[in-house]
């Protein structure tokens, strides 16, 4: 028992797994060797050995406080929420902390949110230093988009611990959201560290080292997962990506071909199947799995635009505009994209190829522009707002003020300086150039609302931002204080209390400031 122990403690799961299956063969019914097993299986994803195993352990009274919290995480890991909830309804206090965790968990799984939040800040309540609920609200908060919340639960959850998986990949995953892969790469690497044999950061850190260019490395990550996992879906998923953007077709369409139907579960496996089959000259096949694809994920700009090379190619140019052009509208659309957009759009004689052509043009001998708008981003993250005004002045003086991301975010930026007229000049040629796009009617509306030009444009653009981006908390946040400031405060109060639940300590305090005025 004592090697098992130790493999434990050090987070080497499997070798703690042969240690226990060795005692067991000696002793199947020691009860000790029993329970460690038990919660091994449960570090290692087994739901059905796990609770086969704590099932040995039901008619022996020394634990009875701590077996239903670790038989519903074993429930849980077999997908079975509502049995798992039935065995947490009145957890033992010592034995609190998995209980809150898996209660959550099993109501988020239901799509039982409220109830899961109130869980959550039930369990913090009594824990507030317990790593595990700190960084499920942390992917909680992710999930609702309100970032800079779950920003603030992860570096909580690292302070109380460092060495917690859930919250080391949390800052992982928080990194990647704002492009900074170094960092992403250095939480991933940290939690493969401190848990060699887990399969989450073993594939988030091959999944960094792709994006980074470390194809050597990062193969080297998916081998070691197909080892641990033989035909794991997602590592040959990645593994046929990096074959594909390394230009091999033929080798990425034979790792999807092989891995067959593992691969139906894959986010993003329809796209690929889609793009390889695009490139082979397959245009139906890519049609129809790229539609498959878009039915999961509207929207999504690459499926998008490859959908619309394939549609085209097939001799379906006004459908292919007719999918191209919102994307198009968009103030995210690539200089590819619009290009694209502008082609199709000439083809249908509609007026705002012209548009779209004119945005799609590139400075010449500025080959640096994405690094730019990365460090600009990068500058606006750290609040280092001189940094991103110098860069994006540069940007424009290029040429680049027929950008629309480029003018958003000036005008973000401006405001933050106090340059407030500015600010609503540089936001309003975004709008110009994008219309219909909510984040940019955001941007308008909040800095008319901040300069305290109109409050009533502000309020229409607020709304308009509002109604397509409904799930956008911090455009709902906006749209509140409009409210507020249109003397609507019933209104205001209702966008409020949607929002509640959501709010991190210092949101929770802005809250409570406008709910005050009102």
């Amino acid at each position: 028992m004592g090697a098992a122990e130790s493999a434990f403690a050090e987070n080497d799961y499997r070798a703690a797994r042969i240690y226990l299956m060795s005692a067991l063969k000696e002793n199947g019914a020691d009860p000790e060797a029993n329970l460690l097993y038990g919660k091994t299986l449960l570090r290692l994803g087994d739901g059905v050995a796990a609770e086969a195993a704590f099932k040995k352990l039901e008619d022996n009274p020394e634990y009875q406080a701590e077996l239903p919290g670790l038989m519903a995480h074993a429930l849980l890991l077999r997908d079975m929420p509502e049995r798992a909830l039935a065995l947490i309804e009145n957890p033992d206090a010592k034995n609190a902390s998995l209980a809150y965790w898996v209660k959550a968990r099993a109501l988020l799984a239901l799509e039982r949110r409220e109830e899961a939040v109130a869980a959550l800040n039930e369990g913090l309540a009594a824990m507030p230093e317990d790593a595990r609920l700190l960084a499920l609200r942390g992917n909680y908060e992710v999930d609702e988009r309100n970032v800079s919340a779950a920003r603030q639960t992860a570096a909580l959850a690292l302070k109380y611990d460092p060495e917690n998986l859930d919250a080391l990949l949390l800052s992982g995953q928080l990194e990647l959201m704002r492009q900074d892969l170094p960092a992403a790469k250095a939480a991933f690497d940290k939690a493969l560290k401190l848990y060699p044999d887990s399969i989450t950061p073993l594939f988030s850190v091959a999944a960094v080292n792709a994006d980074l260019g470390n194809a050597k490395e990062a193969k080297a990550n998916l081998n070691r997962i197909l080892e641990l996992a033989p035909g794991h879906p997602m590592a040959l998923f990645l593994m046929a990506r990096i074959a594909f953007n390394d230009g091999d077709i033929d080798r990425a369409h034979e790792l999807v071909q092989g891995a067959g139907d593992t691969l139906n579960d894959v986010p993003g496996s329809a796209l690929l199947r889609g793009e390889i089959a695009y490139l082979q000259g397959n245009y139906e096949q890519a049609i129809e799995r790229l539609r498959k694809f878009l039915v999961d994920m509207p929207g999504h700009v690459q499926a998008t635009m490859v959908l619309a090379s394939a549609l085209e190619a097939a001799g379906n140019k006004a459908e292919a505009y007719q999918l191209l052009k919102p994307a198009a509208q968009r103030a995210n659309a690539t200089p590819q994209l619009l290009a694209l957009a502008a082609k199709l759009g000439k083809s249908q004689n509609d007026p705002a190829a012209a548009n779209f052509e004119s945005r799609a043009k590139v400075p010449q001998g500025r080959d640096d522009i994405a690094l730019k708008m990365t460090e600009a981003g990068q500058a606006i993250t750290a609040k280092q707002w001189t940094k991103a005004a110098a860069i994006y002045a540069d940007l424009r003086a290029a040429g680049l003020d027929g950008n629309a991301i480029i003018m958003n975010n000036s005008a973000l930026v401006q405001l933050e300086l106090g340059n407030k007229a500015q600010a609503v000049s540089f936001a309003r040629a975004a709008l110009a150039l994008t219309p219909d796009d909510p984040n940019v009617l955001d941007t308008l509306g909040w800095t008319l609302l901040q300069s305290g030009q109109d409050k009533g444009e502000a309020l229409q653009m607020l709304r308009q931002a509002s109604s397509r981006a409904p799930g956008n908390l911090e455009i709902r946040w906006h749209l509140a204080n409009a409210l507020a400031a249109n003397g609507q405060a019933a209104e205001a109060k209702r966008v409020i209390a949607s929002l509640k639940a959501f709010a991190s300590a210092e949101q929770q305090a802005q809250i409570d400031q406008l709910l005050a005025k009102l």
